[in-house]
């Protein structure tokens, strides 16, 4: 399992790297790489799924159910799920999306420094996690998801 200091260090790196990627080529096309899709894409995917961490964590201090992933979706409707986020977003030009994720970032970050080192660590913190770790889902939202979006990059072909 991932620790909080590895969570928060691969999470700002990640961002940090992902972003001077994009930043050289912001709007480009990824072509077969991710459907057609752009880099801002990228960015307003890995944003949504900061405020789905959010919100997780929200209704669950608050009480409320939580669905995860999403409320409607499960875990089998993930491409469902990530398509509604594309077609929520895609409106968004580069330098607003770009800002959405900074702030999300920043905020998702908070969440995990925030969180106690049993919430983090323990397996059955969250009942709705099942074993889940919120470390690992965490890293997931965060560095792991910046990971991605670069691996979508190197397969368009943009350095």
């Amino acid at each position: 399992m991932i620790s909080r200091i590895g969570i928060v260090s691969a999470a700002h790196a990640g961002l940090t790297s992902l972003l001077a990627r994009t930043d050289r080529y912001p709007d480009a096309s990824l072509g077969d790489a991710w459907r057609d899709r752009r880099t801002t894409d990228i960015l307003t995917h890995v944003h949504a799924w900061h405020l789905l961490l959010e919100g997780w964590l929200a209704d669950d201090a608050a009480g409320r159910p939580v669905h995860y992933p999403a409320e409607g979706y499960t875990w089998a409707m993930l491409g469902e799920l990530n398509d509604r986020i594309y077609d929520d977003l895609r409106a968004l030009d580069y330098a607003e999306a770009r800002a959405r994720l900074v702030a999300s970032h920043a905020r998702a970050v908070a969440l995990v420094e925030s969180l106690s080192t049993e919430q983090l660590t323990q397996p059955h913190a969250y009942a709705w996690l099942g074993d889940e770790a919120m470390a690992n889902v965490a890293h997931e939202c965060l560095g792991a998801h910046y990971a991605w979006g670069e691996r979508v990059l190197d397969a368009a072909g943009i350095a």
